[in-house]
């Protein structure tokens, strides 16, 4: 059984998720951390036990014994983290949004196809059991065609909290922060998108702050979306279909359970996730490299770039 050497790239909470949930990956090592400051790389690889701690990226990059890195920088870093660890021989799960445009995410792809190795965005809410089961009830015609979706990502974020999601420099603002989730809802369970249309409030510093988003699907369903800062709301997706209805109706971005409601009955699967659910994307992805039956990777190529057109507005 071959085990592989993860890396990660960042000391931020995401990473330290990550870190977290690879101790429930089977095969997985924690083998480095790298920051741009040694002295969080060192405290974060003693509270996740990581052998090797970096105070620069360039170190893990050269790092011979790393199969894998996650990248979890500031998503305006994503890009070159991703070309320059791909030019190192590594293979990569990068964290949403993998880069800010679908021509860079494009890119990106290339250059791993060209390499020989896999590059995968780490949405990990298409890898929850729950969500996959949700997807299987659509395709399986549980709920007949998908007629219209529903999905909201809306929570209210601090400026003075959390400076970076309204820094446009670092890649801030609620498309790039929230806006991938209701748009993985509406590609996951009601297909390709045919056309759209979106509203936007922009803030203060330049970021968009609030956008409500409307979209046509390639089958005919429509898709109503809404993510943002300014307020709260209930983070839920929804998808009626021509005999039922499947509801996701809270935390539907890392969901534990399912709702199908047919014929007046309403039946739930409870699907647990394990690591926190960021366990499932690092399971999936050694999966894919040692030639494992998987049945996919829930968050494709196709899926990535045709998000990162919505989330600009080419869609």
């Amino acid at each position: 059984m071959r085990r592989f050497n993860w890396g990660i790239l960042g000391t931020g909470n995401i990473a330290g998720s990550m870190a977290e949930a690879l101790a429930h990956v089977p095969d997985a090592r924690r083998h480095a951390v790298a920051s741009r400051s040694e002295v969080k790389a060192r405290s974060f690889a003693a509270r996740w036990g990581i052998g090797f701690a970096y105070g620069s990226y360039d170190e893990l990059f050269d790092d011979p014994a790393i199969d894998i890195v996650y990248v979890a920088t500031p998503n305006a870093c994503h890009k070159d983290n991703i070309l320059t660890a791909l030019a190192a021989g590594k293979h990569v799960l990068c964290e949403k949004p993998m880069t800010l445009s679908a021509e860079d995410s494009a890119e990106c792809f290339a250059a791993a196809e060209t390499a020989g190795l896999l590059l995968v965005e780490a949405l990990w809410t298409a890898f929850f059991p729950a969500m996959q089961k949700a997807v299987d009830l659509v395709l399986s015609g549980e709920i007949g065609q998908p007629v219209y979706l529903n999905a909201n990502f809306v929570s209210f974020r601090d400026p003075n909290a959390h400076p970076n999601l309204f820094d446009p420099a670092l890649g801030g603002g609620a498309r790039n922060d929230l806006g991938i989730y209701p748009i993985a809802a509406a590609l996951l369970l009601a297909g390709p998108v045919a056309s759209t249309r979106s509203e936007t409030l922009v803030g203060s510093t330049g970021v968009d702050e609030m956008v409500a988003m409307s979209l046509r699907h390639q089958n005919g369903a429509i898709s109503q979306l809404a993510f943002g800062f300014r307020v709260e709301l209930p983070i839920a997706v929804q998808v009626v279909g021509s005999c039922g209805t499947i509801e996701i109706p809270k935390d539907f971005h890392h969901p534990q359970s399912v709702t199908l409601h047919r014929d007046g009955d309403a039946k739930t699967f409870e699907l647990a996730s394990i690591g926190k659910g960021y366990a499932h994307e690092a399971i999936s992805f050694q999966d894919v490299l040692q030639g494992r039956e998987y049945r996919l990777i829930p968050w494709p190529k196709s899926m990535t770039l045709e998000a990162a057109r919505l989330l600009a507005g080419t869609g």
